[in-house]
């Protein structure tokens, strides 16, 4: 373990400008973060270099989020689908402590943030000790991982259990009218999705919200038409999805 994070450091690019302050960029923002008298900024900098350069799931499965919603690191699921952007909660939140902290001391916070998140996956990490929180059935199991590898191991798992949304859509988008009321009902029945679905009697596609279902029927509203009545559909006049857009 230290000897990971050891090398880690090593490889970090710090250097020294006008009065010997000592530098580094940010991997995430792209800007320079002094970092004398800020060690908690360095460790964060060792979590994220791992997640870049040292683990095989950045470039096509997650995006990383730095100073988001209050949180140290948020990481999410990268979209595969420009067409099929929901919403989603991150997968993992990380909270970072400089080297001399007691993480038991914090595992109050990173629990309320999990909550608050929607997020079902914590992480304490010091530079010496890294503490998962997983939560299951709205309790909280806490382990002690071996080393930084092992987080990515909990992210692939996580990742794999979200992705059977992304073959409904393209089920949907195929004319499946199954796969269309199942993504409906999840992410159709408020205002904070916008979908965008095609009818086989009509030229132009139609954006809708506020979808219910009844009677072989799919009743929703147009978005930007407020004081429009209720539309609705048969299920033999679905063409096809083409998008949901958060």
């Amino acid at each position: 373990m230290t000897y990971l994070n050891e090398e880690i450091e090593q490889k970090l690019d710090i250097y020294i400008k006008k009065y010997n302050q000592q530098y580094t960029k940010c991997l995430i923002r792209g800007i320079e973060i002094p970092i004398n008298g800020r060690p908690e900024e360095l460790v964060r900098q060792r979590f994220i270099y791992f997640l870049i350069n040292e683990s095989r799931l950045l470039s096509d499965k997650i995006t990383i989020k730095v100073e988001a919603n209050n949180h140290d690191i948020e990481i999410y699921k990268k979209q595969k689908n420009e067409n099929f952007k929901p919403h989603q909660n991150p997968l993992m939140i990380v909270e970072v402590k400089r080297e001399d902290v007691n993480l038991q001391n914090h595992y109050n916070q990173i629990q309320r943030y999990l909550t608050n998140s929607g997020c079902n996956i914590g992480i304490l990490y010091n530079y010496h000790e890294i503490i998962s929180f997983i939560k299951k059935d709205n309790q909280f199991q806490i382990y002690y991982l071996n080393n930084l590898t092992e987080i990515e191991e909990l992210l692939l798992q996580s990742i794999s259990s979200i992705d059977c949304d992304l073959l409904e859509f393209e089920n949907a988008q195929n004319g499946n009218i199954e796969n269309f009321i199942y993504l409906i009902k999840k992410y159709g029945e408020y205002t904070n999705h916008t979908i965008v679905f095609k009818l086989k009697n009509q030229l132009s596609a139609i954006d809708g919200y506020l979808f219910a279902i009844g009677d072989n029927k799919i009743y929703y509203k147009m978005c930007g038409q407020y004081s429009k009545k209720q539309q609705f559909f048969d299920y033999q006049e679905f063409e096809k999805l083409i998008s949901i857009i958060y």
